[in-house]
C-alpha cells in the first residue's frame, strides 16, 4: 500500500488508507505500507498526531533526496514577495509534482519486501502513481489506483507557459490508467468524469468505493460534558467551504434570543469569516481554537449536541473525510450547503441530521439544537454501506479481481 501520508501524519489522506490497513488483514490481504520520509517529500513539515490509532502493519518511511522540496525550503528563507512566485515556478515545472523523484528510493525498499502480491497506491497527490507503477511493473504484479480526488478532469489553467502542458499531464493520467488492472474511485461523480475523459476499454475494472466511516477512531474516548448545548467544527474553511454564512445566521439567531448555544471551531476558518468575526464578535457565542490531537477532538465531537458540516457550491457532489469522521461520532449533523449535494443526500438517507440552505433555514436549527430538539433517527443498514467495513470488503474484492484478471 502506497500513500503520500501515513500516521503519526495528521493529514486527511492518510485516513483511507489507515481504515483499509485495519481491515485488510480479516479479508485475507496483508498491507505493508510504503510512504515517503515527511521529512523529504514535504516543503513544509506536516503536523503530527501522535494518538492516531495504528494497526500492527509493516510500515516502511523511505527518505530520499528530492530536488524539488530542497529548493522550494531554500526559497522558503526569502521574504515572501519573491518565495511565492519563485515556489510557483517550482511547481508549475514538475510533471505533476515532487514524488515521481522518489520513485528509485522506494523502487529499492519496494524490492526488499517479499511475496508482494499486488501494488495499490492512493492519490491524490497524484505523482504518486507512477511510483506505485513502476514498482509494480518491476515486481510483476497487479496495480491497483485509488483516486480520492478528481486528477486532470480538474487541472486548473497554467498560470504560466512553463513546464509541462496540462495535455502532456492528461497523457500521463491515461498511460497510468491504462497499466492499471483495477481504479477505485470514491464517488460515481469522479468516475463518470474520468469515463469520459478517457473512454477505458471493456476490460478496464473501474469502479466506486466510497470513503467509510470508523468507530475505532473513537472507540475508547469519553464524550466531553459541555455546560450549554454546544456546536462542533473540525478542518479548515477554504475556497467556497466558509464559515460567514453560519456566523451571519448564529449573529441573526442571537438578536432573535437565541438560548445559550456555542459554536467551537478545531481548525482554521477564511478570510470572510475572520472579517466577520472582527467586526461583530461574538465571545460568549464562538471559540476558534488551533488543530487538537484526535483523540480530544473526538471527546469534544461526541460530547457535542451538533456536529456541523459545510459544503461549498465546489464541492456539490463530493463526499469528504469529513463525512465519514462524522457518521463514526454518531452524533445529530447540522450540515449547510447547496441543494441537492452528495453529502444532504447521504445524511437524509441515514437519518443522522437536517440541511440548511440559507440562512433562514439555519437559524431555525439553531434554534432546535439550542432548545434540545435537533436529533436524529439513524437507519442502521443504510449507515453500515457507509462503513470501512464495507470500504474494505469492496477493496479486497477489486485487489481480488486485479490478482486474477
Amino acid at each position: 500500500m502506497i500513500t503520500a501520508a501515513w500516521p503519526p501524519v495528521a493529514r486527511v489522506g492518510a485516513r483511507r488508507p489507515l481504515r483499509l490497513a485495519r481491515r485488510l488483514p480479516d479479508l485475507g490481504w496483508e498491507p505493508t505500507i510504503l510512504t515517503p520520509d515527511p521529512r523529504s517529500i514535504f516543503r513544509s513539515l506536516p503536523n503530527v498526531d501522535e494518538s492516531l490509532s495504528v494497526p500492527d502493519v509493516a510500515v516502511h518511511r523511505v527518505p530520499a533526496l528530492i530536488p524539488s522540496t530542497r529548493l522550494a525550503r531554500g526559497v522558503a528563507r526569502l521574504p515572501d514577495v519573491l518565495s511565492k512566485p519563485v515556489n510557483r515556478l517550482i511547481s508549475d515545472s514538475l510533471k505533476p509534482d515532487q514524488y515521481p523523484a522518489w520513485t528509485r528510493a522506494a523502487l529499492k525498499t519496494a524490492r526488499s519486501i517479499k511475496a508482494v502480491d499486488a501494488v495499490w497506491v492512493t492519490g491524490g497527490p497524484f505523482g504518486i502513481f507512477c511510483v506505485g507503477r513502476t514498482i509494480a511493473k518491476k515486481l510483476q504484479v497487479p496495480l491497483v489506483l485509488d483516486y480520492r480526488d478528481p486528477w486532470t478532469v480538474d487541472l486548473p489553467k497554467k498560470r504560466l507557459p512553463i513546464g509541462p502542458s496540462n495535455r502532456s499531464v492528461q497523457k500521463l493520467e491515461a498511460k497510468l490508467l491504462k497499466s492499471a488492472q483495477g481504479v477505485s474511485y470514491v464517488n460515481t461523480d469522479m468516475l463518470a468524469r474520468n469515463v469520459a475523459a478517457f473512454s477505458p476499454g471493456p476490460d478496464a475494472h473501474w469502479v466506486v468505493i466510497p470513503n467509510g466511516y470508523d468507530p475505532t477512531d473513537v472507540a475508547h474516548v469519553e464524550p466531553t460534558c459541555f455546560l450549554v448545548p454546544t456546536i462542533i467544527y473540525a478542518g479548515a474553511c477554504y475556497g467556497s467551504r466558509s464559515m460567514l454564512p453560519i456566523l451571519r445566521a448564529l449573529a441573526a439567531a442571537q438578536e432573535r434570543g437565541l438560548p445559550p448555544l456555542n459554536l467551537q471551531i478545531f481548525g482554521e476558518i477564511d478570510p470572510a469569516a475572520q472579517g466577520f468575526l472582527s467586526e461583530h464578535p461574538m465571545p460568549d457565542r464562538v471559540r476558534c481554537s488551533g488543530r487538537i490531537p484526535a483523540g480530544e477532538l473526538a471527546a469534544h465531537m461526541g460530547g457535542a449536541s451538533a456536529l456541523l458540516l459545510i459544503i461549498g457550491d465546489a464541492h456539490r457532489t463530493a463526499l469528504s473525510a469529513k463525512v465519514f469522521d462524522y457518521l463514526g461520532v454518531r452524533r445529530p449533523i447540522l450540515g449547510y450547503g447547496p441543494t441537492d449535494c452528495a453529502a444532504e443526500d447521504i445524511i437524509n438517507r441515514c437519518g443522522v441530521g437536517r440541511w440548511a440552505h440559507d440562512e433562514n433555514q439555519t437559524i431555525e436549527q439553531l434554534f432546535s439544537i439550542a432548545q434540545g430538539s435537533f436529533g436524529q433517527t439513524p437507519n442502521a443498514s443504510t449507515l453500515r454501506s457507509f462503513s470501512a467495513d464495507v470500504m474494505a470488503q469492496r477493496t479486497a474484492e477489486l485487489l481480488n479481481h486485479s490478482l486474477n484478471s
